[in-house]
C-alpha cells in the first residue's frame, strides 16, 4: 500500500520574519525544532520550544510560532491522517485512540537524548524518501518508520504529562528554580514564567524565594550580571551583552553594573585588560 496521500514530512525554515501561523486543518500535526528558539503561542497559552522541542498540535486547530531575538529556526513537520494511525495499529494498540487520549489542543514536549535522536533521524529519512520512491520494499520501510517515529511521539508524550503531575503533587524544591535561571539567564525571567513552568502559585514561589536569597527579581540580575562579567572578560562589546543577557540598553546595564560591582563595565573591562 502507498502511504503518500496519508502523511507527509515538510521541513520549515524561518527566516527574517518574527512569527508564523500554522494550522492542522483536519490532520495531526507533530513538528520538530532541529534548531532554534522560538515561543509557542495557542489561546491564551504560550510556551517555550527550543532545540529537539516537539510540537503536537491535534485537527482542527492553529498555533503561533514567535522567533526569539529575530534568529532563524528549523522545524521538521510530519503531517498525518487518522486514516493512516489506524492502519499503522494493532490488536493490541489503537495509535488514534492514544492520540486521542492524550488531552492535548498543543502540547509542546522533550524527549530524553536517545529517543530525540532516534526522531530526528527517523524524519530526515521520512523526507528524503520522497526522491526515493522506487526503492526496494519502499512500502514496508515507510511503515516501519512511521510506527516508530508516531510510537516515540506518543511515549514521551505520556511520559512529560506523567512528569508535570508528579511536579505538582511533590513538595516545593527551591533548587528547580534555581537550575531553570541558570538555563535561560539569556531570556526574560519573570514570577509568571515561573509559574506556568512549575506549576506553582508564583506567590509561593516569591515567598521560597524571600526566606532563601531575597527577592527573585535582586536575584535573576545579580546572575545576569554575572555573566555579563564574563562575557567582558571573553572580550565582547558592551552593546553585545546588554542584548544577550536582556539587561535593555547600555545605560540600563551602566547603571545596574556599577551598582552592583562599583565600577562601569567599561573600567571593569580596563582592569582586565592589565592583567592579561
Amino acid at each position: 500500500m502507498a502511504y503518500k496521500d496519508s502523511y507527509y514530512v515538510n521541513r520549515i525554515n524561518f527566516n527574517n520574519i518574527k512569527s508564523k501561523q500554522i494550522k492542522s486543518n483536519e490532520y495531526y500535526k507533530i513538528l520538530f525544532i532541529f534548531e532554534g528558539n522560538c515561543e509557542i503561542k495557542w489561546g491564551y497559552k504560550s510556551q517555550d520550544g527550543n532545540k529537539d522541542s516537539i510540537i503536537l498540535i491535534s485537527p482542527n486547530n492553529s498555533i503561533e510560532v514567535v522567533l526569539k531575538l529575530n534568529r532563524t529556526i528549523t522545524i521538521y513537520e510530519l503531517v498525518i491522517t487518522t486514516e493512516l494511525l489506524n492502519i499503522l495499529s494493532d490488536e493490541d494498540v489503537n495509535l488514534a485512540k492514544s492520540f486521542n487520549s492524550v488531552p492535548f489542543g498543543c502540547n509542546v514536549v522533550n524527549a530524553n537524548t536517545e529517543t530525540t535522536m532516534l526522531i530526528k533521524n527517523i524524519l530526515k529519512k521520512l523526507y528524503r524518501s520522497k526522491e526515493n520512491k522506487h526503492e526496494f520494499a519502499e512500502s514496508i520501510y515507510t511503515k516501519s518508520m512511521l510506527s516508530i517515529v508516531v510510537v516515540m511521539i506518543l511515549r514521551s508524550c505520556i511520559y512529560a504529562q506523567s512528569k508535570q503531575k508528579i511536579k505538582r503533587n511533590t513538595p516545593f524544591l527551591i533548587d528547580d528554580i534555581f537550575a531553570y535561571i541558570s538555563n535561560h539567564i539569556t531570556e526574560e525571567i519573570s514570577l509568571d514564567c515561573l509559574e506556568r513552568e512549575f506549576y506553582i502559585s508564583k506567590f509561593h514561589i516569591s515567598r521560597e524565594f524571600k526566606k532563601l536569597t531575597g527577592t527573585l527579581h535582586k536575584y535573576i540580575v545579580k546572575a545576569k550580571l554575572d555573566l555579563c562579567k564574563k562575557l567582558i572578560e571573553e572580550g565582547k562589546s558592551i552593546t553585545d551583552i546588554a542584548q544577550i543577557c536582556n539587561l535593555g540598553s547600555y545605560n540600563n546595564l551602566f547603571r545596574v553594573f556599577k551598582k552592583e560591582f562599583g565600577i562601569t563595565p567599561k573600567e571593569y573591562y580596563n582592569e582586565i585588560k592589565k592583567y592579561k
